[in-house]
């Protein structure tokens, strides 16, 4: 079983409450006047907006890091973690926070075919490093010219690292000539196609013979003619896309710039013909004749007629099977820090009395006194946040209000049912059900750091899923689940990914809810490509999730 869903069975959390501790907290109280400090700097490479100071506790502190040119900000350490930026924190206590930068790299891979050979292969670069390669041609190629991230045909060229570049020196086969005559001599030239010669002679000769032998039998004047070569380029385009050149002549070398453009009822998919690309701008060097053509497939339009009236114009895929294993990983940028949040206040009470779910040791229920949290939110919700005593009151609180921030970005359908969180230390998965999310701050930590990004916003959608929505929906919980039914079964079977195929009736709708906030509120986060996926695979279950009409505002403001 995959490392991220707390499966809860059909246990209900049920509170062992005891009386709530009476301890005092000076230091969290929001009806003192205590103060605290305030420190933050920042690494080599970059700047904040504030140095701190001295706030009342429990006030809010926004911190942004900004980076110097050629730099990037990497993460928050000493009393903060992660890379939220900017960055605001409660003060419940003295805070020293450093913002930390490193140097941009960027990466250059160089290859050479035929034989050819440059001085460099690969490497890390800082950013605006000049590097120059050097083509050497070896025993039986000559050097053409570079391609890929630069253009040229010097073999010796300078590339400023202003991203990440893939450079090629291409080289040719030399064609060796005479090599068994008498006279041993070995002849090695570059072949040419000569389909334009010169354009003729002109004066006291004619024709376009060439070499011209004469014989001397009088005076002379010759004139040797020539005319620049012309390539002709003929461009069409399929299924009523458009493109802003047909056809025309060319001097050799000229640039071209062909634009493909989707009309309604269709999408590009690439170029074909001499070249080929899925850019749907690019640039054609004419050095021959070239047909050109632009692909166009039909869209599919969807949900045109539903009662939310949302028009999802996608490329149709044929999926044999699930296109993704897991959700959650597929992009760190459907949610970021910079996304709004409805999180208003958040009150220490102490401790008290709970039971707790803890993923260790092969997972079991504590009876602890947990830090306690209250959480309000701008639109009257509320969550407590209960947090084992594994931790400090400073090290509870920087978490709770981490917390509280990323629970806020849940939009209100999916925070309805959060009554509590539970956090932990320890690298397990986070879970959701049961009116409750449960984190572990070591997985928090994995996911923070993935290598599609931060994940932890699509993975508490997915767990606020399961908490607010799928008792919902489901058959045999609190409706028949007849509509979910009829929307999976309209859509031939494709499960979003292999988790919710494995599990159809426990993981479905928290495998798609990341997916169709992506589609249906931000799908500039996706590649057009994923986009695809999704629609192609579960376009009847994001129908039916549209006609829930679910309080999705957060989103959509």
């Amino acid at each position: 079983m995959k490392k991220l869903i707390l499966l809860f069975g059909i246990c209900m959390v049920m509170y062992n409450c005891g009386k709530d501790s009476d301890e005092p907290a000076p230091n969290l109280n929001t009806n003192t006047a205590q103060k605290f400090d305030l420190a933050v700097s920042a690494s080599e490479g970059g700047s904040v907006d504030t140095s701190g100071g001295s706030y009342d506790s429990n006030s809010s502190v926004t911190i942004t890091a900004t980076p110097s040119d050629e730099y990037e900000f990497t993460g928050w350490s000493g009393n903060a973690s992660g890379s939220s930026n900017p960055l605001t924190i409660i003060m419940n206590g003295n805070i020293n926070i450093t913002a930390n930068f490193s140097v941009i790299k960027y990466s250059l891979i160089v290859s050479a075919s035929n034989g050819g050979s440059v001085n460099l292969t690969e490497g890390d670069y800082s950013s605006q490093t000049s590097i120059t390669l050097i083509a050497t041609s070896n025993e039986g190629s000559y050097f053409v010219g570079w391609s890929g991230s630069v253009s040229s045909t010097e073999n010796s060229i300078n590339v400023i690292m202003d991203g990440d570049k893939i450079i090629s020196a291409v080289f040719e086969e030399s064609i060796g000539a005479n090599e068994g005559n008498e006279s041993n001599i070995q002849y090695t030239f570059n072949k040419i196609d000569l389909d334009k010669p010169p354009t003729g002679w002109s004066g006291n000769a004619s024709g376009s013979s060439n070499p011209l032998t004469i014989i001397m039998n009088g005076n002379i004047n010759i004139t040797a003619n020539f005319s620049v070569i012309k390539y002709s380029l003929i461009v069409s385009a399929s299924n009523g896309g458009s493109v802003n050149l047909t056809e025309g002549d060319y001097s050799s070398q000229t640039s071209i710039t062909l634009i493909a453009t989707s009309n309604e009822g269709s999408y590009f998919v690439g170029w074909s013909g001499s070249v080929s690309s899925t850019e749907n701008s690019i640039n054609v060097i004419m050095d021959g004749d070239k047909i050109i053509s632009a692909v166009f497939e039909e869209s599919i339009g969807a949900n045109e007629g539903n009662e939310s009236n949302i028009q999802y114009t996608f490329n149709k895929i044929d999926l044999d099977k699930p296109p993704f294993d897991g959700t959650i990983f597929i992009s760190g940028d459907i949610i970021t820090s910079s996304d709004p949040t409805l999180f208003d206040n958040l009150e220490y009470k102490g401790t008290g009395a709970r039971q707790m779910y803890d993923r260790r040791n092969g997972g079991a229920w504590i009876n602890i006194e947990p830090y306690l949290f209250d959480i309000s939110f701008s639109d009257g919700l509320k969550t407590e946040i209960q947090i084992n005593p594994e931790f400090t009151l400073d090290e509870a609180t920087l978490e709770a209000n981490k917390y509280a921030i990323l629970i806020g970005q849940l939009p209100t359908a999916l925070r309805k049912d959060v009554r509590t969180m539970w956090i932990h230390k320890g690298e397990e998965a986070y879970g959701g059900g049961n009116n409750n999310l449960l984190v572990h701050t070591g997985m928090s930590k994995v996911y923070e750091n993935y290598r599609t990004g931060n994940v932890i916003e699509e993975t508490l959608i997915h767990e606020a899923t399961h908490t607010s929505i799928d008792a919902y929906h489901y058959p045999d919980r609190e409706t028949d689940g007849a509509a979910w039914i009829d929307a999976v079964s309209k859509d031939d079977g494709c499960y979003i990914s292999t988790y919710a195929r494995d599990y159809p009736y426990r993981e479905d709708l928290a495998e798609l809810m990341p997916l169709y906030v992506a589609v249906r509120y931000f799908p500039d986060r996706i590649s057009s490509g994923t986009r695809d996926k999704i629609l192609s695979c579960n376009l009847n279950r994001i129908q039916y999730l549209d006609s829930l009409k679910l309080d999705m505002s957060l989103y959509q403001n």
